[in-house]
């Protein structure tokens, strides 16, 4: 199976298609993050992480309530099934997508 992602150099923009080695392949398709050391057609040597996505859910990275006031408004489900995401570090698409308004309304932070 081949990995059809291209990474952009940092320096200069240039697009960087990586080859992986057949035991790099195994380590990706096993779920295990990857770290590549690539360079691009200007010669610039940059690395990047490849990592295969999770399908039915992703990790959520430091997560936080900021504005408690505008959370308690929420009805009391979505702030119990929000708050067990954050705590375990996983959401589902569809709570991923509450995630998404709740950030960009101020609510909650993620870095």
């Amino acid at each position: 199976m081949a990995i059809v992602q291209k990474f952009k150099c940092p320096v200069c923009g240039a697009e960087v298609e990586p080859r992986l080695s057949p035991e790099a392949l195994r380590a990706y398709e096993a779920g295990e993050a990857v770290l590549l050391s690539l360079t691009c057609p200007n010669g610039h040597a940059f690395s990047v992480v490849l990592k295969k996505p999770v399908a039915e859910e992703e990790a959520l990275v430091d997560c936080e309530i900021r504005d408690w006031d505008r959370f308690s408004l929420l009805p009391q489900q979505q702030q119990q099934v929000i708050l067990e995401s954050i705590q375990s570090g996983r959401a589902s698409p569809s709570i991923r997508a509450l995630l998404r308004r709740l950030k960009e309304a101020g609510i909650v932070v993620c870095t």
